[in-house]
């Protein structure tokens, strides 16, 4: 499916982006908690980095890959399913510490001091935001991919060992019906026996003709009565 290319180009090229954002915040916030011995060091952060360093070294890559071969082990379905439902785990941990760290710790940034710690305060706000941000879209693509697998599979179409771009997935589709039943002068449907009819040039039923013996003269001047033709063979 063509859509679902798209989809997957979209939405993992905005997973690298916001993997981007998180991987600088959450380094700055490490920096500049390294030198603030009154603030303790925040999960947020470490995962913020760990998240962003394992969607840049994948996901560009991936998508490289697939772009310039076919049949990489990187690009099969049941690959890219289960490594996008892990980096969607990371993000969505990402975002839930920080913003359980915005809602109980900090609170009001204008209150911290120095400016530093104003400033980790609105990166962890930024944190908990691109983090949901990146995990509502990946794991949206992960469902519609994964949903699509499954109902393929039940019409006995499995297409989880290919690619994206060369999964067949308008495969096993019932045929569309390109022509309506034929229709007799009362709106109803045209029976078989009716349809010789309709359309003279038809016949309707595929039996064999039927055979009969012609009568052949008596003594008497009268024809003898017509036997029926014997469908089975003399031995």
């Amino acid at each position: 499916m063509y859509w679902l290319s798209i989809m997957r180009i979209a939405f993992l090229g905005w997973a690298v982006f916001c993997s981007l954002v998180l991987l600088g915040v959450g380094a700055h916030a490490l920096s500049v908690l390294g030198g603030l011995n009154n603030l303790p060091t925040f999960a947020w952060a470490g995962l913020s980095v760990a998240t962003g360093v394992l969607t840049l070294v994948t996901l560009p890559a991936m998508l490289v890959i697939d772009f310039l071969r076919s049949g990489a082990f990187s690009s099969m379905i049941v690959v890219e399913l289960a490594w996008l439902g892990f980096l969607g785990v990371l993000f969505l941990a990402t975002g839930g510490a920080a913003a359980d760290s915005a809602a109980t710790f900090w609170g009001n940034c204008g209150q911290w001091t120095p400016a530093s710690a104003q400033t980790v305060c609105s990166e962890t706000s930024a944190a908990a935001a691109f983090g949901f941000l990146a995990w509502l879209p990946l794991w949206g693509y992960t469902i519609t991919l994964l949903v699509l697998l499954i109902i393929h599979a039940n019409r006995g179409h499995y297409v989880w060992k290919s690619s994206v771009k060369e999964a067949n997935f308008a495969a096993g589709l019932p045929p569309a019906s390109t022509s309506a039943p034929g229709m007799n002068a009362y709106g109803s449907e045209v029976k078989p026996y009716e349809a010789a009819s309709l359309n003279p040039g038809q016949v309707p039923y595929a039996y064999p003709p039927s055979a009969t013996v012609s009568p052949a003269p008596t003594g008497y001047g009268q024809p003898a009565a017509p036997r029926p033709a014997n469908a089975y063979p003399q031995v």
